[in-house]
């Protein structure tokens, strides 16, 4: 996570991490839009979006970044093997809790706070086949994500950077 005070310079790939970091996170709301209607493919989409997202998220912490990655990394293995895909999406949604809980360090927007409760809720009543409330916890999830998004687009790029010199490896 980035201080807002300090502007590093940023070269060509921190410009491409953060827009691809931004992009996966407003794809991640749109799919949650609709994955309660069109399951597979909503599935693998965020999956592609989740393992995107923690790919190029900037965050200080190593520990932190490796398990919101390392949940991303699940998804795509579990996705491939092709077993039971809906721990695949659990992961992913994994993915995108933490990134929200991230963001709400960032913008202190309690309502991101939410976004966990909203995207474990789908996928309690997607996985105990329970279509109209998952359908309000996935619209619900999308809407906190989309928030997420808007107020990450909203602000300058050096931001999702910070201090350089902070970055464990």
């Amino acid at each position: 996570m980035a201080d807002p005070h300090i502007q590093s310079e940023l070269d060509s790939l921190d410009k491409l991490t953060v827009l691809l970091y931004r992009t996966a996170l407003t794809a991640a709301a749109g799919i949650m839009s609709i994955v309660a209607w069109e399951i597979e493919v909503g599935t693998t989409a965020l999956v592609i979006a989740a393992i995107l997202a923690t790919t190029t998220v900037h965050i200080y912490d190593k520990r932190f970044r490796w398990l919101i990655l390392g949940s991303a990394l699940f998804a795509v293995t579990w996705l491939l093997s092709g077993l039971w895909t809906p721990l695949a999406l659990g992961a992913a949604l994994f993915s995108f809790s933490a990134l929200a809980i991230k963001e709400y360090f960032c913008f202190q927007l309690k309502p991101l706070l939410l976004t966990p409760i909203a995207l474990a809720g789908f996928w309690f009543c997607l996985v105990f086949n329970q279509a109209q409330i998952s359908f309000a916890f996935s619209m619900t999830g999308a809407i906190l994500l989309a928030v997420a998004a808007f107020s990450k687009w909203r602000m300058p790029m050096h931001y999702d950077i910070g201090d350089k010199t902070k970055y464990q490896i």
